[in-house]
Parts: C-alpha cells; sequence; structure tokens
C-alpha cells in the first residue's frame, strides 16, 4: 500500500491581495475620453476593449449620446471591476 505525503494540520493562509482601486465616478473625464478615442490602452480584460471599439463607433455615429455611452461603459467596469483592477489602475491614475 503506497504511503501519503504527511500534511500539516494547519494549512498557511493565502498572501493578502491587494485592494481593488476605486472605480471613478461617471463625471470623471476619463470615461469620455476613453469613448472619443484619446486615451490608448492594450485591456488585459479583451471584452473591455470590444465594448470601447463599439462605443467609440456609436459616439462617432452621432455624439450626442455620450452621456448614454459613458454610463453604459461604467455599469460594465463596476460590475467587472475585479477582472479588470489592473486597467483601472493604469488608465485613471
Amino acid at each position: 500500500m503506497p504511503s501519503t505525503p504527511s500534511r500539516t494540520p494547519i494549512t498557511p493562509a493565502p498572501p493578502s491581495r491587494t485592494p481593488a482601486p476605486l472605480l471613478p465616478a461617471d463625471t470623471h473625464p476619463t470615461w469620455a475620453n476613453l469613448i472619443k478615442g484619446t486615451i490608448q490602452h492594450e485591456w488585459s480584460y479583451p471584452a473591455a476593449g470590444m465594448l470601447i471599439f463599439n462605443l467609440n463607433l456609436q459616439w462617432k455615429r452621432d455624439p450626442s449620446r455620450l452621456p448614454q455611452l459613458i454610463e453604459q461603459v461604467h455599469r460594465f467596469f463596476q460590475r467587472y471591476q475585479h477582472l479588470l483592477s489592473y486597467d483601472i489602475a493604469r488608465v485613471f491614475s
């Protein structure tokens, strides 16, 4: 019968993670600059880049929709903040 490796009764706690940066309010000017394409960033989460690209096309067709587009991207970032913390820290710093 093969022996199993011995385990200690106490498992060390994982190292604490750096807290996610706070998501700026939708009034922050960077949101508009992302949609307008004046800020370029290579996203670690490809869906964020695809969304911003799509919103940029919508903004080019109808610039008056900018407030609604900002609201849409802000909701996306709120929902996936845990996946976008790296990008949020760099884009909004």
